[in-house]
């Protein structure tokens, strides 16, 4: 959501140094024989680094370098789970005028990835908008550093400021961008995503998003702002508002891996801080394929986990492993499969890394023989090609 360090929400976020700088970034198709039967959905994906998931892992080859684009972001996986034909522009940074405008050299205005022809829409878009999410959040952090996570230094230094700019500046700016892609695109259904919460209710979390207890609140109600400002634009051009505060509570940057959609400042695993990690965009694609009703073809990431299992099971039966071996080893393999499914492919290598050094404790212990020890490594090897890792 926050825009890239040329940015005008950069400048601030500069004052926070190296802390704060990966902040910035950045019923309609049917499964089985009927699939064939249909054309794919043309499927066109706008929007900031919340669309483009900027810093997940693989990078996409064919995007710009400026825009961070990831394969595993929202777009890539309501098109895999589809069968939609994807023309993926998102760009981490954008604001609404990059829809009409280049926002980089070499990088076309949004629109004109649309045409008459254009089925299907989605955007998150707004956040960037007069630098305001991205200022607010560099300024509030830097205040609760000042008052070392005390009181609500942010809100007594900039009051309504920021909830007042989204009202007058970007709600307006969201209703041109939605209006200008209805124009290009007249026979398509328009999905404008909102902003998944980034803080709890209360409380906070000052050691991995360091915001003052007191400014939790004030930055959660700017995020409502914004994202009723996009639900309003929406309803205004007949657009779909996808609603994420509801299905992201308790998913917020303050909660563990496994559970957060939103990676932190300080103790995350995506190098752009207060972005969505590879689980958040799943479930916001998840959560955009509910509200729009769209028909989904097999889980194709689901189908390699799967695949991983099956091939561990006919390795376990054709080397005749011991039974408590194999129960260590398929609890590891497991952990791999579940861990790669939820987009955390840290995590998952961590795994990996696990069931290599268990099988060498395995094979020291005479609990393995040499040929056993050997086909397990060339198993974790394929499941790391099977699963992205």
């Amino acid at each position: 959501m926050p825009r890239t360090p040329a940015t005008t929400a950069a400048t601030s976020i500069a004052a926070l140094g190296s802390l704060l700088g990966s902040l910035l970034g950045a019923s309609l198709v049917t499964a089985g024989g009927a699939q064939a039967a249909r054309a794919a959905l043309e499927y066109v994906a706008l929007g900031d680094s919340y669309s483009s998931a900027a810093g997940v892992q693989p990078v996409d080859p064919t995007a710009p370098v400026a825009c961070q684009r990831s394969t595993r972001n929202y777009p890539h996986v309501i098109a895999r789970r589809t069968g939609a034909q994807l023309t993926d522009v998102t760009c981490g940074g954008a604001d609404t005028t990059d829809y009409r405008e280049a926002q980089h050299p070499g990088v076309a205005p949004q629109l004109d990835a649309l045409s008459a022809g254009t089925d299907l829409v989605t955007m998150t878009i707004g956040g960037n908008d007069s630098g305001v999410f991205g200022t607010a959040i560099a300024q509030c952090s830097l205040a609760g550093f000042r008052s070392g996570g005390v009181g609500s230094p942010c809100r007594d230094e900039h009051g309504s400021t920021y909830e007042d700019t989204v009202r007058t500046s970007t709600y307006p700016a969201l209703v041109r961008a939605l209006t200008d892609v209805r124009e290009r695109a007249p026979r398509a259904r328009v999905a404008a995503l909102g902003y998944p919460w980034i803080l709890p209710a209360t409380g906070g979390c000052f050691a991995s998003m360091p915001v003052a207890e007191g400014d939790v609140a004030y930055l959660r109600s700017l995020q409502h702002t914004l994202n009723d400002a996009v639900r309003r634009a929406a309803e205004a051009t007949g657009a779909t508002y996808v609603d994420m505060e509801q299905v992201s509570e308790g998913h917020d940057a303050c909660q563990p891996a496994g559970t957060r959609w939103i990676e932190p400042v300080f103790g995350g695993t995506n190098p752009v801080v207060v972005h969505p990690n590879a689980y958040g965009e799943a479930r916001m694609a998840a959560r955009t394929i509910d509200v729009l009703g769209l028909a989904t073809v097999p889980d194709q990431p689901a189908g390699r986990g799967a695949k991983v299992l099956k091939r561990y099971d006919a390795l376990a039966a054709h080397q005749h492993l011991r039974a408590g071996v194999d129960h260590r080893l398929r609890t590891r393999v497991r952990a791999i499969v579940r861990y790669a499914g939820l987009g955390l492919d840290s995590d998952a290598r961590t795994r990996l890394g696990t069931f290599r050094d268990q099988v060498t404790r395995e094979r020291r212990a005479d609990r393995l023989t040499r040929p056993q020890a050997e086909a397990l490594k060339r198993f974790s090897r394929r499941a790391a090609e099977l699963l992205d890792l």
